[in-house]
């Protein structure tokens, strides 16, 4: 079983810290407010009220043997590059930190963090891509020119195979999933009305209540999307 420490009980470090113990994961979660850990302590598997910020409380946690740490507590933006650079010198194998800021993200990689995340700014760019992008049920981006897309297949597409539409050849994209929907509510995905398959051979059909999960650049996913 893996062990994390989530520093910082707040929204983002609560959801983290709740989606890690669903995952069969160990987590100790620490926040200097008590109303947050109070919260939390139903749901992960340790939760105490500390100050992450004084090296003396994360020393007699005895946290190196830890396979990581989440850091999220707010604005302090001094206060989470302090915690950090106590982690790596304490020999936390793994640090994740949630940033505020660009120059944040610069500082927190100047001292040795291994993931600097940006959830706000991330999903804005998501949601705004998804937007943009015509079809587009869900975006994920994989660098600034290839992504991965769930997109409703064109009307051209119902009732065609993979091997007939030549996606690859046609608009240099891979289909590696197509969810099928029983009653067309896309919202619904529940196992009675949506059935996913991973990785669909080249006889697959693309049915009229299906979702087409692509990869590829997204200039080429944009003119599949534009076919009739």
């Amino acid at each position: 079983m893996k062990k994390y420490f989530v520093i910082g009980l707040g929204n983002f470090g609560f959801n983290i810290a709740k989606a890690l113990e669903e995952n069969g994961c160990e987590v100790l979660g620490m926040d200097i407010d008590r109303e947050l850990v109070q919260r939390a302590k139903d749901f992960v598997s340790h939760a105490i009220i500390g100050d992450a910020s004084d090296r003396e409380v994360l020393e007699s946690l005895a946290i190196s043997d830890f396979d990581g740490a989440v850091i999220s507590i707010g604005q302090d933006m001094a206060a989470s590059i302090l915690i950090a650079l106590y982690l790596k010198e304490i020999g936390m194998q793994k640090i994740i930190v949630r940033a505020i800021s660009e120059d944040h993200g610069k500082i927190l990689t100047l001292i040795g963090v291994d993931t600097v995340v940006f959830p706000e700014r991330d999903m804005a760019i998501r949601l705004a891509s998804k937007l943009a992008l015509k079809n587009a049920m869900d975006y994920l981006p994989l660098t600034e020119e290839y992504g991965i897309l769930e997109v409703l297949p064109p009307k051209s597409f119902i009732n065609r195979s993979l091997k007939d539409l030549k996606l690859s050849t046609r608009y240099g994209c891979q289909v590696i999933g197509l969810k099928y929907y029983t009653n067309g509510n896309y919202n619904d995905v529940t196992e009675k009305n949506a059935q996913i398959k991973i990785a669909p051979t080249a006889d697959d059909v693309v049915t009229e209540h299906s979702i087409m999960v692509v990869i590829g650049k997204l200039s080429d996913i944009e003119r599949l999307q534009k076919a009739d």
